[in-house]
């Protein structure tokens, strides 16, 4: 009788031509025994939504925010996220297409998610900026300008700010003057939209900071709608998703509360029920919009019928997924035309092949890969040559360095 050892099974790909990435993946150390890696997920948003929630935001600065594109962001909260199910995902992510696989086939996350789901403009200008080497005086200069408060010294590391020392200095005004000028609006408006920047939709590994960077982006207060957050939110996502699907990494950041309610959406087998909705969020001041599609999140969840925070769980129920438990088209053509404009204004270019940027961060949106999120037959995709390291380039080591020129080869590709 032959030895059992003959029989071993191979893991995949049964062909290496496009997933050529296989003996780095995390999905091989569960082939080899190495079942119980959970990630670690990062955010720096927990005070923002207790400081809201304490003392809501005056709807003088709701109007600026409103205006800037991240209304939308404000307005859904954030769900509690379940790290299992993040890993279970990440575990069937593939860097080399930026799909999902699974049984059903390949699907992902797109600009249609992100504006359908978060009102975040996905049509606009890269969001680049010029990497210039700047002090901590400068940065103190730049912070009581446009911020209206001075962090000591200390609060400073590098580029990024505490998070602590920003939650004491929002604490110490909570409220907004009925007779305050619009450079204070300006100024308490532009502390919200970059804590939602730096520590919610490009959230990083840092721990405990706000990148500073984004912050010269937000002078112009009518400028900030001009950017197209949405992707480079998503560029970002696509980037950590990256990141962790290799084996050596135990971390993730981006803007999970996305991939989490996206997964929500569309897998039938992963998500809870919805019990009840809440409503202090979803009062409107007048003049102002609703939320976008996610805010049905922020409710009373159950998980009678479902599970969470198990992995092996999650695991088992993405192995077994059969075709009518995925969901393909969430979005049907009266709930989009029932969301506010903010939801749906770049529904033109939800279905463009595009790299999709946020500073360093360049990938690439590949919507002909799941043409059955569109209602569309899938045919077979052009590949695209992704570099093997895409995901591993990051801004250390490159001071001073202005990532509109550096990426214009690129955007010129894009428009």
């Amino acid at each position: 009788m032959a030895n059992d050892s003959e029989y071993k099974l191979d893991p995949g790909p049964l062909e290496s031509n496009v997933l050529t990435g296989q003996l780095t993946h995390r999905s091989q150390d569960i082939w080899e025994g190495n079942v119980n890696m959970i990630l670690n997920t990062r955010r720096e948003d927990g005070n923002f939504w207790k400081l809201i929630e304490k003392y809501p935001i005056h709807p003088r600065v709701l109007e600026v925010i409103r205006l800037s594109g991240l209304y939308g962001v404000y307005k859904s909260n954030r769900p509690a996220i379940d790290r299992s199910l993040i890993t279970a995902l990440v575990e069937r992510w593939r860097p080399e297409t930026h799909t999902f696989h699974f049984r059903t086939g390949e699907a992902t996350i797109t600009l249609q998610d992100v504006e359908v789901l978060y009102g975040l403009p996905v049509n606009g200008d890269p969001v680049l900026g010029n990497e210039m080497i700047r002090t901590i005086e400068d940065w103190q200069n730049i912070c009581q300008r446009l911020l209206g408060f001075v962090p000591s010294r200390e609060d400073f590391k590098t580029n990024s700010i505490k998070v602590a020392t920003f939650n004491s200095h929002m604490l110490s005004k909570p409220h907004l003057s009925n007779m305050a000028t619009q450079d204070m609006v300006n100024q308490k408006a532009r502390c919200f939209m970059l804590w939602m920047i730096a520590g919610m939709m490009m959230a990083d590994t840092s721990g405990g900071y706000l990148k500073l960077m984004y912050l010269p982006m937000l002078e112009d207060v009518n400028k900030i709608g001009s950017y197209s957050w949405g992707s480079a939110t998503l560029a970002y996502l696509y980037h950590f998703l990256c990141k962790a699907s290799q084996s050596t990494q135990n971390e993730i950041a981006g803007f999970l509360p996305l991939l989490q309610i996206w997964a929500w959406e569309r897998v039938t087998v992963l998500r809870p029920q919805i019990v009840a909705h809440r409503d202090a969020r979803t009062i409107c001041h007048v003049g102002l919009p609703r939320g976008p599609h996610a805010t049905r999140w922020f409710a009373h969840l159950s998980w009678t019928n479902t599970t969470k925070h198990v992995l092996k769980v999650y695991r088992d129920a993405l192995d077994s997924m059969i075709e009518d438990q995925f969901i393909w088209e969430p979005y049907s053509d009266d709930l989009i035309e029932s969301l506010p404009l903010y939801c749906h204004a770049g529904r033109d270019i939800w279905r463009v092949r595009v790299p999709i940027f946020c500073w360093d961060v360049v990938e690439v949106h590949l919507p002909d890969r799941v043409m059955r999120q569109f209602g569309l037959q899938q045919a077979i995709p052009t590949p695209f040559p992704f570099d093997s390291n895409h995901f591993r380039h990051d801004r250390r080591g490159r001071p001073n360095t202005n990532w509109e020129l550096e990426h214009a080869h690129c955007v010129v590709a894009a428009k």
